[in-house]
């Protein structure tokens, strides 16, 4: 009887260490009931879509600062919305807007046209302008330095021949045209800035924005002489007012440019003081905002 009692005894101290030491491992692994198992559902990540950051009109280049990405409420997408980890937003920039676009509004291809894509250059033109080309060379362009956005002066280089046999040629130089906006540069439409640096190479053709008449005269100006481009300052349009009797247009009568002018005869009744004064020609000095006429008297040494 003691026999079996010791026995019992052994085996109860053999199962309780048995038990002992399965909890402990239990508790060391990590291991869990079944009920506490389970984990957790993991929320996904809300999706993000490309919206514009602020206004943006047709015709306008889109900048990096023109857009942002902005977290869509779960549920189905429209198929062709740019959700990010699919497009970057460097895919973007350089685009001409197609149609207006309001802040927060998600951005789709169809509203945009890339450089290269087909009517690209049509969308860039303000509407009811018209593009035109001219021929350029390192000193007509700037050496390079004019890329497009830029805004320049066209300034029309010719020489003249005087009235009469045998009349001296004269060189003369006008401003024809101010403030174009230049939209392309050989065929590239975009700043040619990479990596900050800008890309200086020698473009042949400059291709402006201008309205329809002002087409016609470029057309009649690269005809008379060589057009050359002044690359104006970011600062804006020239602040000073234009002097008193000189008009500051562009649709001046190319085809009278440079040809000489005569000195004004006396008005009725006014004496003449001595014999006639030579005959004269005049050339208008453009320097800044000023304009002054300087006549030129036609003598044999000229």
């Amino acid at each position: 009887m003691a026999r079996r009692i010791i026995l019992i005894a052994i085996a109860l101290l053999v199962s309780g260490g048995a038990i002992f030491l399965a909890s402990q491992w239990l508790r060391g692994s990590g291991a869990r009931p079944a009920s506490q198992a389970r984990a957790a559902p993991v929320a996904a990540p809300p999706t993000e879509v490309l919206v514009a950051k602020t206004q943006m009109f047709e015709g306008q280049f889109i900048r990096p600062e023109s857009l942002t990405w902005q977290a869509w409420p779960a549920g189905p997408l429209p198929a062709n919305y740019l959700v990010q980890g699919k497009v970057r937003v460097t895919d973007l920039v350089g685009a001409v807007v197609r149609s207006r676009i309001a802040p927060g509004q998600p951005i789709v291809f169809d509203q945009v046209v890339r450089p290269g894509e087909r009517g690209f250059m049509a969308a860039v033109l303000t509407p009811g302008d018209r593009a035109v080309t001219v021929n350029v060379n390192a000193s007509t362009a700037n050496s390079g330095f004019i890329f497009p956005g830029d805004h320049v002066d066209l300034v029309l280089t010719m020489t003249v021949q005087a009235p009469g046999a045998g009349g001296p040629a004269r060189h003369v130089s006008e401003t024809i045209m101010r403030n174009l906006l230049v939209v392309g540069m050989d065929q590239s439409f975009t700043d040619g800035r990479k990596d900050d640096k800008a890309d200086l190479s020698v473009p042949r053709t400059a291709t402006f924005d201008v309205t329809p008449k002002q087409v016609e005269a470029i057309s009649v100006a690269e005809d008379l002489g060589v057009l050359s481009l002044s690359l104006r300052s970011l600062g804006g349009n020239d602040a000073a007012p234009s002097p008193a009797g000189v008009t500051r247009t562009w649709d001046t009568d190319v085809t009278q440019l440079g040809i000489p002018r005569s000195a004004p005869a006396p008005s009725a009744g006014q004496p003449s003081a001595g014999p006639p004064p030579a005959r004269a020609f005049f050339v208008d000095v453009v320097r800044g905002a000023s304009e002054t006429r300087v006549a030129l008297p036609e003598t044999g040494g000229r």
